[in-house]
C-alpha cells in the first residue's frame, strides 16, 4: 500500500511540474542592425524545454539562442515557439534591418 502511495504523489508531483504553460520571450542585439550585421537573439523564456525560431527569412533555428545575419534590409517577422512537451507559448516580434 505504500508503495501505491509513492507512486501516486510522484505521478502527481510530475503532473503538476509539467502543467506549467511555458512564456516566450526574447530580444534582440543590436536593435537596429544593418544588412551583413549579425543579430543575437536572447531567449528570455520561461518553464520551457525546446525553442523553435522562425526568423523570418525563410531561415528556422532550434538553438535557445541563435545568431543570424540578414543579408537584405526590411521589415522581418521573427517568431519563437517556446514549449516543455504539454504546452507551447509564442512571441512575434518585427525586426527592421537597415541598409
Amino acid at each position: 500500500m505504500k508503495y501505491l502511495a509513492a507512486i501516486i504523489v510522484s505521478i502527481c508531483f510530475l503532473l503538476a511540474g509539467c502543467g506549467k504553460t511555458p512564456e516566450a520571450n526574447f530580444t534582440w542585439s543590436p536593435q537596429n542592425p544593418k544588412a551583413g550585421e549579425e543579430v543575437q537573439f536572447t531567449n528570455l523564456s520561461r518553464d520551457a524545454k525546446k525553442y523553435s525560431w522562425n526568423l523570418g527569412d525563410m531561415n528556422i533555428s532550434s538553438e535557445t539562442n541563435p545568431k543570424h545575419t540578414y543579408k537584405s534590409s526590411g521589415n522581418f517577422t521573427v517568431d519563437l515557439s517556446a514549449s516543455n512537451g504539454l504546452k507551447s507559448d509564442m512571441k512575434t516580434e518585427i525586426i527592421t534591418v537597415l541598409p
